[in-house]
């Protein structure tokens, strides 16, 4: 976050909800979203699955929202929605860098985020591309949160590439011009 927006966003703070439920603040700020951004088909007070967190201003007003729905396995996917009156002034940023920060302290490999067919698709795209995911404007899109965001160091070639007579560059992960194939820049 630039120093800009964070003295537009002003100090926000991070609230779990231990009993998250379809709510007036939800229905306002998620609601405010582009028509198709989400596909969110809850009743008043109707319990919602995954871990739910706030973005609240200073004087307690939500401000914004993510989810991580940690169902997947080794992968979580994600919803963030901000207030329309809120947008581009860092809270976006603010609840992204938190989710991943849970996602992170739950050994949570990759983050994942869906993006639906509405009138700010490619806006959305942009802007998560610009924060590290991958992935198609049609499809989900992917970010290693795992190990920091950093891939391990690759492994040393094995002794018995050498014993077998294969060429240094020529084992496993190579195609068969010899290019490289790293195959974390290929997993979305």
């Amino acid at each position: 976050m630039t120093a800009e927006q964070s003295s537009l966003a002003g100090p926000l703070e991070w609230v779990r909800e231990e009993s998250p439920t379809w709510d007036a603040d939800k229905v306002r700020v998620i609601g405010g979203a582009p028509e198709g951004a989400f596909v969110l088909p809850f009743a008043d007070d109707e319990a919602l699955p995954g871990d739910w967190f706030s973005a609240r201003d200073a004087d307690g007003t939500v401000v914004g929202y993510g989810r991580l729905d940690t169902t997947w396995g080794g992968d979580a996917e994600i919803l963030l929605a901000v207030d329309p009156g809120r947008q581009e002034s860092g809270v976006g940023s603010f609840v992204l860098e938190h989710l991943e920060a849970e996602a992170a302290a739950r050994d949570i490999n990759y983050i994942h985020n869906r993006i639906r067919d509405h009138a700010q698709r490619d806006v959305v795209h942009d802007w998560l591309v610009v924060r590290g995911f991958r992935g198609p404007v049609d499809g989900d899109l992917r970010k290693r949160v795992g190990a920091g965001g950093r891939r391990p160091a690759p492994a040393a070639r094995p002794a018995s590439y050498a014993a077998a007579g294969v060429p240094d560059g020529r084992g496993p992960g190579h195609e068969e011009q010899g290019g490289y194939v790293d195959v974390e820049e290929h997993q979305y």
